[in-house]
């Protein structure tokens, strides 16, 4: 499974899990969420992904 941490100013503040597993819709959210953490946190936002067994 894909996580995604949100990462500000070298602190996790958030991990995300898409729903679905598919690569497209995959892509489509992390763009979507993206837009939201830097109206959220700001400029000096960075998305980190990993994998959890």
């Amino acid at each position: 499974m894909l996580v995604y941490d949100i990462v500000v100013n070298g602190e996790i503040k958030e991990t995300i899990k898409p729903r679905k597993n598919r690569l497209k819709e995959i892509y489509s959210f992390m763009l979507e969420q993206s837009k939201l953490m830097q109206a959220k946190y700001g400029e000096n936002v960075k998305i980190k992904g990993r994998m959890v067994y």
